[in-house]
């Protein structure tokens, strides 16, 4: 007969291994990094801290050298591994999605796309999320077309409500990223199919590659070639500040005789709209790889997310930060607001059952603004 000492310790034992069982193995990520912008490092420390409360193992790495060939080597490297993780998660870049998908499958590694669209040749090769590969589980990226187009909108309508659009049309100038970026082309078909319905009229688009030195130089020669310019469009908030930089220094004035708008919430871009200088920037997609691992999560406990999109592709909106919401938006891009929420809450796992409606991507990056806001 076992001893009271010995049961007791037989039952902690028994309980540890079926709460250990219950919970299942960490999943271990790596996620890829195309560059390491401000941006991207607020994606990645949005992701660490989701990764932190789900209790996911994630490993982020940056790509210095921001081009498709050396991404397509950082995949390399990592599926070569003797302990390759479980989950691959990166961004669609031109010409080499296909391979680091077929790559991965090979390896015997699962993967997750987001961010940006995937590219025409890939979707003719491989088609879309298990149709082909079945280890590619899902993609998941903003409508950057939406955005493209919402930007021309805001923009046309401050410059008929402050007077400056007192002629038959709002003359425009664009900067654009890199023609190998699918969310730049995106971005950039709703700007043209925006300013051929509206009074915008756009006098040239060109591409600066996300830079912001580079979009400084390009709006300088912009604004000479078109000085009755009224707004500048921006595929991104580092090119709008470069060309804030060049307005100023041909004496204009940012949010007053010119208007700008951009994409991506980046903090110096939040406080340029709480000045004045920057009408808009839309965005909430650095909480896009954060959505990712919460599917991810979710899917390695058993709960796949086949019922809230039944092509295992996800779009989401962006939204508009202006001055109207600038401190809600600045309190959701705070990272001690994402250490405060326990984003458990938004996870299926456990609660199979108890939803009224299946979440959609809107929906969960709504109810994590809002927690981040309050």
């Amino acid at each position: 007969m076992r001893s009271y000492p010995a049961r007791l310790l037989i039952g902690f034992l028994l309980l540890l291994t079926g709460s250990l069982a219950h919970a299942g193995p960490r999943p271990s990520v790596v996620f890829l990094s195309p560059d390491d912008s401000r941006f991207w490092q607020m994606v990645a420390g949005f992701m660490e801290a989701v990764a932190e409360d789900l209790e996911v193992d994630l490993e982020v790495q940056y790509d210095p050298e921001s081009h498709r060939y050396s991404y397509l080597r950082m995949a390399k490297d990592v599926l070569s591994r003797e302990e390759k993780p479980d989950y691959l998660l990166f961004m669609c870049k031109e010409n080499v999605t296909e391979p680091m998908l077929r790559l991965a499958d090979g390896a015997g590694v699962k993967t997750f796309t987001f961010n940006t669209d995937v590219p025409d040749a890939a979707r003719a090769s491989i088609g879309m999320p298990r149709t082909v590969l079945p280890s590619w589980l899902g993609h998941l990226s903003p409508d950057n077309i939406a955005a493209g187009r919402a930007l021309v909108t805001l923009l046309g309508k401050q410059a008929e409500q402050s007077g400056l659009a007192s002629g038959p049309s709002i003359p425009m100038v664009a900067l654009s990223g890199t023609r190998d970026s699918s969310a730049a082309k995106d971005r950039d078909l709703g700007l043209l199919a925006a300013a051929v319905q509206q009074r915008s009229e756009l006098l040239q688009l060109v591409y600066a590659n996300w830079s912001r030195e580079l979009a400084r130089e390009k709006t300088e020669i912009l604004l000479k070639r078109y000085p009755n310019t009224v707004s500048i469009w921006s595929a991104s908030d580092g090119m709008a500040l470069g060309a804030m930089e060049a307005a100023r220094n041909a004496g204009r004035v940012p949010g007053e005789d010119l208007l700008v708008g951009s994409v991506d919430w980046e903090p110096e871009a939040l406080e340029k709209i709480r000045q004045g200088d920057l009408l808009v920037s839309m965005g909430r997609h650095f909480m896009g790889g954060g959505l990712a691992l919460l599917l991810l999560h979710d899917y390695h406990h058993g709960r796949d997310f086949g019922d809230m999109s039944p092509d295992y592709v996800f779009r989401y909106e962006l939204e508009p930060a202006t001055r109207d919401n600038i401190d809600q938006v600045q309190r959701i891009m705070d990272p001690e607001n994402w250490s405060a929420v326990d984003f458990r809450q938004f996870s299926r796992v456990g609660q199979m059952g108890t939803a009224k409606s299946v979440p959609g991507p809107d929906a969960l990056l709504d109810a994590m603004t809002g927690a981040l806001a309050r």
